[in-house]
């Protein structure tokens, strides 16, 4: 891939820049004059979510960018704000939605759609000058955009690992919450050692409970009453019934007598006594009624008045929700250790599927070995394999640190480039740290000559490099003048 012009407009103000395919300097006399923001307008038109600079909003800008990518087909991409990008791919143009079809327009670029490769593949020949030449193997390689050495060893061998990944982080945030509940239950011990219980029951908490008791009373009574309504109608039905049969009955000593209401014997008594206690049931229905009222009246009250002392109550009322929440905390300690195993053995897994019998890995170790020989910072007897997947990175500092980044980010390319098929650009910000001397530089440059003779390196630095053949975009008081 070759980055062969870009053109940046910002309102009335343009500038267009030609790249040659092999050695560009971004240079100036001063630092701040934006030769960073020429290398992330470059990143910018590629799709991705790069940090403005302090003197230009990129998503206020016009960038046009023509590549030339390693099927010989030109794309020329235009970007106007942060939500689309319009490419035209063999005469074709093609809309891309950002940040939902990044990977689909740098599959066109980078010609592979493993989205292990894609999303690392920026910080594998990007060297940012803020934090590009501190990453190692895995960081921020710019803005928000992460690399991770392990991500772009399966992308690169094509080992799936995404479901036990998926059941990794499922865990790890299963323990997250676990472990906060266990900060709850150790904030209950210190609520215990200051009260002495967890009993702090408020008004509300009490009003609460009396209004259930008080509802579910009224919702007995109020069953209770239907069910002496439904009989007292059933009574005076039945009572009703017989009066209109016309019945006869006759008596031991021959007496024939008709029967009416008033005659059946106890059906008045029971009517009478059902009368009197859907009374009783009436009254102390109201009564609940009243009492469920009083309660709901006092209960905002109070809670009026806790609004009105709302900052001298807030650790209290806090310290009482806390304190109703049933916890055990020697379960959750015994849950918390079983998650963590559970997390570790899924890591090793997730590790051993990575690393185990991988030809990637033992290709980059390799050349990372050559380069940090080659660039005086270890010999072969102190470097393992383990050290391309080191996190511990205290023990090197200023040059050695530069110098062994720069190893990765070429062994990183190196592997990419023979699985992919393609040539990369070498992007570097400022490669001269203000440890590294001329005579480490010059090993670096001989390195890019060398080795990489074929890839378009783009540097952006004060400083002049010792090239066989250098473009010279020069940058006097700004970009854009």
């Amino acid at each position: 891939m070759i980055f062969q012009s870009i053109r940046i407009k910002e309102g009335i103000s343009e500038r267009t820049i030609d790249f040659t395919e092999k050695v560009n300097l971004i240079h100036s006399q001063k630092n701040s004059r934006g030769k960073t923001t020429l290398l992330r307008f470059l990143l910018y038109s590629l799709g991705y979510n790069i940090p403005n600079t302090r003197k230009i909003k990129f998503e206020r800008c016009e960038v046009e960018v023509k590549l030339l990518c390693d099927s010989n087909s030109e794309i020329t991409i235009l970007r106007y704000n942060n939500d689309f990008i319009v490419a035209t791919i063999k005469e074709t143009e093609i809309t891309f939605v950002l940040p939902d079809q990044i990977n689909a327009l740098h599959k066109e670029i980078y010609g592979t759609d493993n989205s292990d490769i894609l999303n690392n593949i920026l910080g594998s020949f990007y060297v940012d000058q803020e934090k590009g030449w501190t990453l190692l193997n895995r960081g921020v390689a710019i803005g928000s955009i992460h690399f991770n050495i392990e991500e772009l060893v399966r992308g690169l061998s094509g080992r799936d690992c995404s479901a036990l990944i998926k059941k990794e982080v499922q865990l790890t945030k299963e323990l997250g919450k676990y472990r906060q509940m266990f900060s709850v239950a150790k904030y209950q011990e210190s609520i215990i050692a200051e009260t002495g219980s967890l009993s702090i029951n408020s008004y509300e908490e009490v009003s609460n409970v009396m209004m259930n008791q008080l509802s579910l009373r009224q919702k007995n009574l109020k069953s209770e009453l239907n069910r002496i309504d439904r009989t007292l109608n059933d009574n005076k039905r039945f009572r009703r019934f017989v009066s209109e049969l016309k019945l006869l009955i006759q008596t031991p000593d021959g007496l024939v007598m008709p029967v009416t209401e008033e005659s059946i014997v106890g059906l008045n008594d029971t009517i009478d006594f059902l009368v009197a206690k859907r009374k009783i049931v009436s009254s102390e229905l109201a009564m609940i009624a009243k009492q469920l009222i009083d309660v709901e009246n006092e209960k905002e009250s109070e809670t009026q008045q806790l609004a009105f002392y709302q900052s001298e109550n807030m650790l209290e009322i806090f310290d009482r929700k806390i304190a109703s929440v049933p916890i055990n905390a020697i379960a959750l300690n015994k849950e918390i250790g079983n998650l963590e195993k559970a997390v570790k053995l899924i890591r090793k897994e997730i590790s051993d599927k990575t690393k185990t019998n991988n030809t990637i890995i033992t290709s980059m170790y390799k050349n990372v070995v050559k380069y940090l020989l080659e660039l005086d910072v270890n010999d072969n007897d102190t470097i393992a394999t383990a050290y391309l997947f080191t996190s511990n990175l205290k023990e090197l500092s200023g040059a050695i640190l530069h110098k062994t980044v720069f190893a990765f980010r070429l062994a990183y390319i190196i592997e990419i480039e023979k699985v992919l098929g393609i040539k990369l650009p070498i992007i570097l910000d400022s490669p001269s740290g203000k440890e590294i001397d001329q005579t480490n530089i010059q090993l670096m440059v001989d390195i890019l000559k060398r080795d990489f003779s074929d890839n378009q390196i783009i540097i952006a630095s004060i400083f002049q490099y010792d090239f066989d053949s250098v473009n010279i975009i020069e940058i006097r008081n700004r970009l854009i003048e």
